[in-house]
C-alpha cells in the first residue's frame, strides 16, 4: 500500500493526510527547520551550543547555504510554519563538487574518492524529527521524498554522518567492530575517519560471538535504517564532542532505496 495520498514527482511533493513533505522555500522555512533541530539536537539530546545557537535557539552552521532542506510540515497545527514544521533532513547535491570543504562531513572524514567517482554523490544530514511524529510514517515519509530526490537527480550514491549517543567508544565498541567487519565500504569509496580524530573499529575479536541479531538491536534507528537499506561505512569513527556522539561515516549506493519506494510513483 501505498503511504502518499498525493504526490508530485516534478516539483518535489508528497501528501499524507495532515503532512506534506516538500523543500523549503525561503528563508523564513530554513529558519524553522533550524529552530527543529535546536529543539531535538540541543534542548533534547544535550549537545553543547556556540553563543549565537544559544541566543538565537537555532542550530545554524555555515554549511546550511549550501543545502536544500527538506521539510516534513503538519498542516493541521495551529500557528505559523515554525509551530507546523516536524521534521526535517539537509541534502546537499554537491553543486561545488571538487571543493572538499563544501561537504559538511569532510571536518570528520576523508572524502576524496567519493568526491572524485564519475557520478552524482548526495550529502545527507541533520535529520530529526520532533518527538511527536517519531514514528515509522514520518519516516517513511522522509524516505519516499529522498526517493525522488534520487530518481530526479539521478544521484548514485548518498552519504553523511550518522551517530551513536554519547562519547564512551567502549559502549559501542561491539557494534563499530561489526560494522567494520561486515559493512565496510568498498574501497574505492571509502571515506577515512581524518587522522586527528581517528577511533579504531575493527576488532575481530569481538566479532567471534556476534550474530546480526544481536548487532541490529545495539544500533539507533537511523543507523539501522540505513544498514537495511544497503549502506556501507568508512574507515573509523570520530567523536563529536560539541553534539556528544560518536559519529561513523555512511556510504549508501541508492539503487535499493530507488527501487523500495518507486512503487509509490506514477513517473507519466
Amino acid at each position: 500500500m501505498a503511504i502518499a495520498e498525493d504526490y508530485n514527482f516534478e516539483t518535489l511533493n508528497i501528501i499524507s493526510g495532515n503532512l506534506e513533505v516538500r523543500l523549503a522555500e525561503n528563508s523564513l522555512e530554513i529558519d524553522a527547520a533550524q529552530a527543529l533541530r535546536y529543539k531535538v539536537f540541543f534542548e533534547e539530546m544535550q549537545a553543547i551550543p556556540s553563543t549565537k545557537q544559544k541566543k538565537s535557539k537555532r542550530d545554524i552552521d555555515e554549511f546550511d547555504h549550501y543545502f536544500d532542506h527538506l521539510l516534513v510540515v503538519d498542516h493541521n497545527k495551529p500557528g505559523k510554519v515554525h509551530d507546523k514544521v516536524v521534521g526535517t533532513y539537509r541534502l546537499n547535491g554537491g553543486n561545488h563538487k571538487g571543493k572538499e570543504n563544501f561537504f559538511y562531513t569532510s571536518g570528520e572524514y576523508d572524502l576524496t574518492k567519493l568526491i572524485a567517482i564519475d557520478s552524482n554523490i548526495l550529502e545527507l544530514g541533520r535529520s530529526c524529527v520532533d518527538l511527536k511524529y517519531r514514528n515509522g510514517k514520518t519516516m517513511q515519509l522522509l524516505w519516499a521524498f529522498i526517493a525522488q530526490y534520487v530518481i530526479k537527480y539521478n544521484i548514485e550514491i548518498m552519504f553523511g554522518c550518522a551517530s551513536f549517543p554519547g562519547i564512551e567508544v567502549e559502549k559501542h565498541k561491539s557494534a563499530l567492530a561489526y560494522l567494520n567487519k561486515k559493512y565496510l565500504a568498498p574501497a574505492y569509496i571509502r571515506p577515512v575517519a581524518v587522522k586527528s580524530r581517528y577511533i579504531k573499529m575493527k576488532n575481530d575479536e569481538l566479532i567471534s560471538g556476534s550474530n546480526f541479531k544481536k548487532f541490529i538491536s545495539s544500533i539507533p534507528p537511523l543507523i539501522k535504517g540505513y544498514i537495511r537499506l544497503g549502506a556501507f561505512v568508512g574507515d573509523g569513527a570520530v567523536i563529536d564532542y560539541d553534539f556528544n556522539t560518536i559519529d561513523i561515516c555512511i556510504v549508501l549506493p541508492t539503487k535499493k532505496v530507488a527501487a523500495r519506494y518507486m512503487d509509490h510513483f506514477d513517473r507519466k
